[in-house]
Formats: structure tokens, C-alpha cells, sequence
């Protein structure tokens, strides 16, 4: 039996210990951050407040993405041999060949002996949910950049 300290062979678990070290860290400080600068919105000019936003849906994106990193690397263990075969695949004796994990999207891959393969353990939605979040904290800082550089050159004139 694989503990949850025991590090997935195919996932790079020194990488994934990395990402959790620095990312839930990261998360929780941002996240005092946001709850911080809270009271001062009102305050903010219009720039400032597109920064925030833009803040907010990085965190969300970091939050997930580390989420996902940390379901691999205490799940796997636990649940990974028993995710890969459906009721069908022991019917048939289907055997496992190997099971292989990418960190961009974030999965983890079982592959069969008769060709199929089967995602494990990261949800369908969460690799969309960081790519949407990230698409729109792209925007905010374009928008935010955009207001900047205006106000940049009317104190300039």
C-alpha cells in the first residue's frame, strides 16, 4: 500500500511537493491580500480596482490548479489502481500497461493493454476553470495597463 507521503512514480513528486510547498502559501497570503485591501476599494481609482479583479482571478486559477496538484498526490495512492478499470475492462481482462501525468493540462493518464486510455483523480472542469480564470485576469490586466498608460500621459501633459 502506498501511503500519503509516498510520492506518485509517474507524476514527478518531488515537483508536485514543490507546487503544494509554494503554492498554498501563496493562496492564503494572496488571499489576506484581497481581504485587506478590501476596505480601501472605495478609495481606489478605477485602475486599481482592475488590478484587484485581476488579482482575484489569478488566485482563483492558482488555487485550483494547486488543488488539483494536491488530489494527485494524496489520491493517487489510494485510489489510482482501483480508477482505472471500469466493470468492463475486468470482463474483458483488460490489464494496466502504465499510468502517465502532465502538469500543463494537469492529468493523470491510465493507458490499457488493449489501447484505451482513462483519465484518473482531476476532475474534467478544472483544467477549462483555470483556463477561463486565467483568460479573464488576462483581461483585467490589459484593461488595467490600458487605464495606467492614460493616465500616464495626461500627468505627462
Amino acid at each position: 500500500m502506498i501511503a500519503a507521503y509516498d510520492a506518485p512514480p509517474t507524476a514527478h513528486g518531488l515537483v508536485l511537493v514543490a507546487v503544494m510547498a509554494g503554492g498554498w502559501p501563496a493562496v492564503i497570503s494572496l488571499c489576506v491580500y484581497l481581504v485587506a485591501s478590501v476596505p480601501r476599494l472605495r478609495r481606489r481609482a478605477a485602475r486599481e480596482r482592475w488590478r484587484d479583479v485581476a488579482i482575484v482571478f489569478a488566485t482563483a486559477a492558482l488555487a485550483l490548479y494547486v488543488w488539483g496538484c494536491s488530489r494527485i498526490y494524496f489520491l493517487y495512492g489510494h485510489e489510482g489502481g482501483v480508477d482505472c478499470f471500469t466493470l468492463d475492462d475486468l470482463r474483458r481482462g483488460t490489464k494496466l500497461d502504465g499510468v502517465s501525468g502532465s502538469f500543463t493540462p494537469l492529468q493523470l493518464t491510465c493507458h490499457m493493454s488493449d489501447g484505451h486510455s482513462l483519465d484518473i483523480i482531476v476532475p474534467g472542469y478544472l483544467n477549462p476553470t483555470i483556463a477561463v480564470l486565467l483568460l479573464l485576469g488576462l483581461v483585467c490586466v490589459l484593461r488595467w495597463m490600458l487605464l495606467r498608460r492614460t493616465v500616464q500621459r495626461k500627468v505627462g501633459s
